[in-house]
């Protein structure tokens, strides 16, 4: 997946979990790339995204690296991105200024976009997450009015699929949303320590609660809702026992953005990859 290991940690509180840490391919260094956002798709590619640059990285399961993207209002090029994910086999870049998802192959090549102005009166909608399911659908969080609207290939749905107002959740404050492969929808609340699992219907299915502070990613691995924090903070979610454990970051990096690559998480900091693999 990920060539150049560095060195391997076995974290003593899990004895299951342990990290490999991997550094960033050279070219980023020879292209001023620095990645914030990360996701995986099938077959081992893995895409970065580094949004002060607005420029998209891929690497190949034979390692080999292309960029593509940029700044500006060309057909492949983005002013405000806040979300990468897969979608099959589309890498989708959602660019919240411009109000649309940009659609490209695993080659970065690009494909097409995606209007966000699902209204008859043309006002459109300021996304701040994305997430897609198995199904090729997309789901998007807006917190100018807290619902999560869902579309396709063919454009947005007119109608919200959740309207978070209208739920049993105390304080919206949406940092992280999630679909694992049952289509169930796994929605993040820091601010109340709190993670809300919906079914592919939008109800309620159960909660989970949070020991760790101020979580901010959330993934789902084998199986396993766990969040973690920027300091490196991690718990698996349980409804019996709280499982926590730690990533490695140091003190001169920041914890950035989480994937999951079939059993792995991969955890994005501003120098380099943190590999955690759970049995």
């Amino acid at each position: 997946m990920i060539r150049a290991i560095v060195f391997f940690y076995l974290v003593s509180c899990l004895p299951a979990q342990s990290v490999q840490v991997y550094q960033f391919p050279k070219r980023f260094q020879a292209q001023e790339f620095s990645p914030d956002m990360i996701t995986a798709g099938l077959g081992e590619w893995v895409f970065y995204l580094d949004s002060k640059s607005r420029r998209l990285a891929s690497r190949s399961p034979s390692g080999d690296i292309l960029f593509a993207g940029g700044f500006g209002n060309d057909f492949d090029a983005f002013f405000d991105p806040v979300g990468l994910t897969i979608s099959n086999l589309d890498l989708l870049v959602c660019d919240r200024s411009e109000k649309k998802i940009l659609r490209f192959d695993y080659k970065l090549n690009y494909t097409g976009s995606i209007s966000l102005y699902p209204y008859q009166d043309g006002s459109g909608v300021y996304i701040d997450k994305i997430s897609t399911d198995p199904w090729g659908y997309y789901y998007l969080y807006s917190a100018d009015d807290h619902l999560i609207r869902r579309g396709n290939a063919s454009g947005i749905d007119r109608l919200p699929f959740l309207d978070l107002n209208q739920q049993t959740i105390e304080e919206i404050c949406l940092e992280s949303m999630v679909i694992v492969p049952n289509g169930d929808i796994g929605l993040l609340f820091p601010c109340m320590g709190e993670v809300v699992i919906f079914n592919r219907l939008g109800r309620i299915k159960f909660k989970l609660m949070v020991a760790i502070p101020t979580p901010s990613k959330l993934q789902y691995v084998e199986d396993k809702w766990i969040v973690v924090n920027a300091d490196g903070q991690g718990q698996i979610l349980d409804h019996v026992e709280t499982s926590e454990f730690s990533i490695p970051i140091r003190a001169d990096e920041q914890l950035l953005d989480c994937t999951v690559n079939n059993r792995d998480m991969i955890c994005l900091t501003n120098q380099r990859m943190l590999v955690l693999q759970f049995d």
